[in-house]
């Protein structure tokens, strides 16, 4: 029996710890975006588009962690709620290049310290050189997992273990 420590497994591996924070975080977003009437997919794709205005469907897609056939839902229903607008690709009639609308930009704006209090909530008690190892390291592993598969069979130096 592994040792417990604030109600968690102490030998329990990255993945799983990852994958918990994952689903904690996506809880306390729904909560807290409710108030703004904005899902999770919803505030990730304004948040993209905010920084990187003009992105086709597709872009969006992968940089919000949804399927293409999803942010087409997604921003459908932005655009019919007048915080994202669309419009054709000057070089390629097929692509539509989507915006944040003042209203969207309004809307992301007044929803965003509640995202910010959930960060900080997370990081309570974390020195601000902790703040970063953490961040450097999750960043690391991201790269690591966006590389193309080289074919050849990954070491594995850990089996996921969940308690």
């Amino acid at each position: 029996m592994s040792p417990i420590a604030n109600g968690q497994p102490q030998d329990a591996s990255m993945i799983y710890i990852v994958g918990r924070l994952n689903q904690g975080i996506r809880r306390e977003m729904r909560a807290r975006l409710a108030e703004f009437s904005l899902s999770v997919a919803e505030y990730t794709t304004l948040s993209v588009l905010d920084s990187r205005p003009e992105l086709s469907n597709a872009q969006l897609a992968r940089r919000a962690l949804v399927t293409p056939q999803s942010m087409l839902e997604i921003l459908a229903e932005l655009e019919r709620r007048a915080l994202v607008e669309r419009r054709l690709d000057p070089d390629n009639a097929r692509i539509l290049r989507a915006r944040l609308t003042r209203q969207g930009r309004d809307r992301l704006r007044a929803a965003d310290p509640a995202i910010q209090a959930l960060h900080d909530e997370m990081f309570a008690g974390m020195s601000a050189r902790q703040q970063e190892a953490a961040l450097t390291a999750m960043r690391i592993a991201m790269t690591n997992l966006s590389r193309p598969a080289s074919g050849e069979a990954k070491p594995r130096s850990h089996r996921a273990r969940v308690a």
